[in-house]
């Protein structure tokens, strides 16, 4: 007489966890995708032609960094960029990852960041204060194009727009400052390149430029 094996019994204890899990996992899929670096687009690049004030034609490329270049962001900014569907533009002499910057902008050992936003062919510079990260400054737009440059010898432009943080040390000591205001904390260098540079400093609730054209 041939006898069946018996039937395998998994301890209550196992079959519970098992289905734990189960249960855990496909909560996991059902579930929206978080918002982060990772879900940003993909690098791209921008080509095209303008006019020059001369009447030639100028040939562009303008690189666009995804967000998930720039680990350091916050979450609040980088949910603030994200919602705006924004990339990073690149100048012409990038080296390396740039145009999202640190610094106390609003006061002395404030902790605030600033961004190039570029969608949908414009860039705006918007700047986030600590304890108002939802809530950002949008300080200028204009086209991606409208200010290009490119390195010596080459027939193709790119983006001529940078912002870099400048420190309380270096506004005491730049030959460019003129404005009145009291200083004590960081600006914002708005630089066109090879051009000129706007020095934006917050204070009394207003944005002032501390190098305005005739000293003014």
């Amino acid at each position: 007489m041939i006898r069946s094996a018996p039937a395998t019994r998994f301890p209550a204890s196992l079959a519970i966890l098992l289905l734990a899990a189960a249960l855990f996992t496909a909560a996991l899929l059902a579930a929206p995708p978080l918002l982060s670096a990772q879900n940003s687009p993909a690098e791209r690049v921008e080509s095209g032609e303008v006019p020059s004030p001369q009447g030639n034609l100028l040939h562009y490329r303008i690189r666009l960094l995804p967000l998930a270049s720039f680990p350091i962001l916050p979450a609040p900014v980088l949910a603030q960029l994200s919602r705006r569907q924004c990339m990073i533009p690149q100048s012409f002499e990038a080296q390396q990852p740039e145009n999202v910057i640190h610094g106390a902008f609003r006061a002395p050992g404030s902790s605030d960041w600033a961004a190039l936003c570029s969608s949908s062919g414009s860039t705006t510079l918007y700047v986030f204060f600590a304890g108002l990260l939802d809530a950002p400054f949008s300080l200028r737009t204009q086209p991606d194009t409208a200010w290009l440059g490119a390195e010596p010898g080459s027939s193709v432009y790119g983006s001529a727009w940078g912002i870099s943080s400048l420190s309380l040390a270096g506004l005491r000591t730049s030959p460019q400052l003129r404005g009145p205001a009291t200083l004590d904390h960081d600006a914002i260098d708005d630089a066109h390149l090879e051009h000129a540079d706007i020095l934006r400093y917050f204070q009394a609730g207003k944005w002032l430029v501390l190098n305005p054209p005739g000293g003014n």
